[in-house]
């Protein structure tokens, strides 16, 4: 990657951030509060009371605004998020009640949060089914028409980088990276406007387990290799991972590199096994 347009970066007590929003790029002050504010990398009702939020100077009160209620609520609706977060009895720490209340419409929680699922995956290109064996049971399925699939890869791809932002911006991690660098502009314009109105911007999913649910979620710092920068997470039993600096053109080459796994999938204008001839 090469760097196009650096700002420097402002000092905030022991660390430094931007003085400009990551996504639309307008200065922001951090110290007088002007036009920004904390921005939860993942949004606050999943658990996020205060483990993982960005500062002041990282992203404006726009485009925080924006995100919060356009683009945020496609990836809470993602169904295999819902179901775990409900089964784990994930709390939102706002409104002091459960994040969900039932598994997906099929029963219930279970009386203690349950951490062994049984649960069978199959998708098409237009929809997502969980057959759920244990601990509840019944079927749940998804569709996913082109508007939803294109909301959902600017969601992930939203918190993805905000991800990397806060690796870089609260612990410290990969300082060097620039988000604001050019070589980011083809996620961001995704991410923040739909730009461009082409096929959805592809990312990979896949469950981390079949058997136990992890108790927590984790961001990962950003991955580099060939030039390109890559966002990971894990939430929940849910495993994101999307190609951050790659444009529209290349980016599905560049995920078709990536080592395959199973129970991968593809998710852009259609649903399908990641590593598929």
């Amino acid at each position: 990657m090469t760097t196009v347009d650096r700002f420097p970066t402002i000092a905030v007590g022991a660390r430094s951030v931007p003085g400009r929003c990551i996504w639309c790029r307008e200065p922001i002050d951090p110290l007088t509060g002007s036009r920004t504010d904390t921005s939860h990398v993942l949004n606050q009702c999943l658990g996020n009371a205060d483990q993982q939020i960005l500062p002041p100077g990282v992203v404006c009160v726009a485009c925080n605004n924006y995100f919060g209620a356009k683009i945020d609520p496609a990836l809470l609706a993602f169904a295999p998020l819902r179901m775990n977060a409900a089964l784990l009895e994930v709390m939102n720490p706002k409104k002091h009640r459960l994040f969900q209340s039932s598994v997906l419409g099929l029963g219930p929680i279970p009386d203690a949060p349950s951490t062994v699922i049984n649960v069978t995956l199959t998708v098409s290109p237009t929809k997502l089914s969980l057959d759920l064996h244990e601990p509840n049971v019944g079927r749940y399925e998804d569709e996913y028409e082109l508007r939803r699939l294109r909301l959902l890869s600017r969601a992930v791809h939203k918190f993805l980088v905000e991800s990397v932002a806060w690796h870089i911006h609260v612990r410290g991690e990969g300082e060097q990276l620039d988000l604001l660098d050019g070589a980011f502009d083809s996620v961001r314009n995704w991410a923040r406007y739909g730009q461009p109105q082409g096929q959805a911007r592809p990312w990979l999913w896949a469950f981390q387990s079949q058997e136990r649910l992890p108790q927590s979620w984790r961001v990962w710092p950003v991955e580099c290799a060939d030039g390109r920068a890559f966002g990971r997470a894990d939430l929940f039993g849910s495993w994101f991972f999307a190609d951050l600096t790659s444009d529209s053109g290349t980016v599905l080459q560049s995920l078709s590199e990536t080592r395959p796994a199973p129970n991968t999938y593809r998710f852009s204008d259609t649903i399908q096994d990641a590593f598929s001839s």
